[in-house]
């Protein structure tokens, strides 16, 4: 699901600023970009964030603003000569003329001017960083749960519709043998062959086609699968059970599609794929 949260917290002379934003992926991958001194920052927080989070695509963005305005630091005098004598030594290897110029001194000087002192070491600012990151935590949360309620509203809806196709197969199908029968029939009638209904091959030919359109397992198990669904909907984390369930209902939907004797119930399987396609898309959304 998608969500953002931010959170700040003072330090000292500084600003910090966490930003932590979601986007849906079916597992969790976390990215976190930091200023380059706290390159440990990722492993840090990855237990912070896998407690409150099981899915989702995180991206983490740790900033840092001053305070109060501060004179720059000066050029880096040394830096700025053992660049001059790297680029010198190199334009001799190439066996090209090297005469630098007060415009080269200056873009030098300014490349190597420190705009910041550097920051405190994570471990001496640990409890607050982690005070940012709770904060933007909980907005986050707080945002993917009222999406997940959404969500929660429109598969409900969406397996009431399954429920209701069901229902329609069941019933199709429950008519198709004496169909069936009726069709047999007429086509022996109009073909002059005057075999009696109780015909041992006509009986058995009516019970081999009642058994290919059974479909009473697999309306049972659907039925089954529907009801858990909505049951899990109502527990937490339960996104990869969910996902299952998906898998299982298409999969019955499928069977039954496969038996099906009848136009409407033919049509019934085609509108329930549809819908289970749908909800499979939003499952991979939820935790």
């Amino acid at each position: 699901m998608t969500g953002f949260g931010r959170g700040e917290i003072n330090l000292a002379d500084r600003r910090l600023s966490v930003e932590i934003a979601t986007v849906n992926q079916k597992n969790l991958q976390v990215s976190c970009y930091a200023p380059e001194e706290w390159a440990t920052l990722e492993t840090l927080s990855a237990p912070w964030i896998r407690a409150r989070l099981v899915r989702g695509k995180v991206t983490v963005r740790v900033t840092f603003a001053d305070l109060a305005a501060k004179p720059a630091v000066g050029w880096d005098e040394a830096s700025v000569l053992n660049t001059l004598a790297d680029l010198r030594a190199l334009a001799i290897r190439a066996g090209m003329p090297f005469e630098p110029d007060a415009r080269l001194l200056l873009q030098l000087a300014e490349s190597k001017r420190a705009t910041r002192a550097p920051l405190p070491p994570l471990e001496h600012c640990e409890t607050a960083v982690a005070a940012g990151f709770a904060v933007a935590l909980e907005q986050l949360v707080a945002m993917r749960e009222a999406e997940g309620r959404s969500l929660v509203a429109d598969l409900n809806a969406r397996l009431q519709k399954i429920a209701a196709l069901v229902a329609d197969m069941e019933a199709g199908e429950k008519e198709a043998p004496k169909k069936h029968r009726a069709a047999l029939l007429k086509r022996l009638q109009e073909a002059g062959l005057g075999l009696d209904p109780a015909d041992d091959r006509v009986l058995k030919e009516l019970a081999l086609f009642a058994d290919r359109c059974d479909i009473t397992e697999e309306v049972v198990r659907l039925k089954s699968h529907i009801l858990q669904f909505t049951n899990e909907l109502k527990v937490e984390k339960s996104g990869r059970k969910l996902d299952f369930l998906v898998q299982e209902l298409l999969r019955e939907v499928n069977t039954v599609g496969s038996k099906a004797a009848e136009i409407p119930t033919t049509k019934a399987v085609l509108e329930a794929k549809t819908e289970i396609e749908r909800i499979r898309e939003q499952v991979q959304n939820l935790e």
